[in-house]
């Protein structure tokens, strides 16, 4: 093999090939894990969490999610009957732009609501543990 390509894979290795980490667990902390991981493999969810981790996010429980997705659905078609009433008040000119506001203040409130939902669902799942 010539020169240039023993550096070429060389950097390549350095760089792109993947990296496998050991992690040492007592039997306790290996239940544990394995309950929390439930259908998903138990180095995807670590690794997973290790993730959320190194970028400050949080891991959202499938469960939580599913209710999420549900309350995402439902605000949008919210946000979707506000836009259709800004539409139709902006043909017949009936609704002022301060009810228009107020419905968009609700709107946030809502998603606000959300979120503080989410992370007290999260704050009472890391308490229960």
């Amino acid at each position: 093999m010539d020169e240039k390509r023993k550096a070429y894979l060389k950097q390549y290795k350095k760089h792109y090939q993947a990296k496998r980490v050991n992690l040492t667990l007592s039997p306790d902390e290996y239940r544990e894990f394995l309950r929390e991981a439930k259908n998903t493999k138990l180095t995807t969810y670590v690794k997973n969490l290790a993730l959320a981790g190194l970028h400050s996010q949080t891991v959202i429980p499938e469960n939580l999610e599913t209710e999420l997705k549900t309350l995402r659905f439902a605000i949008r078609n919210i946000a979707n009957n506000v836009n259709q009433i800004a539409h139709y008040s902006n043909l017949v000119r009936m609704v002022s732009t301060a009810n228009e506001n107020n419905l968009l203040q609700h709107i946030k409130q809502l998603e606000e609501a959300v979120e503080e939902y989410t992370k007290g669902k999260i704050n009472q799942r890391k308490n229960d543990n």
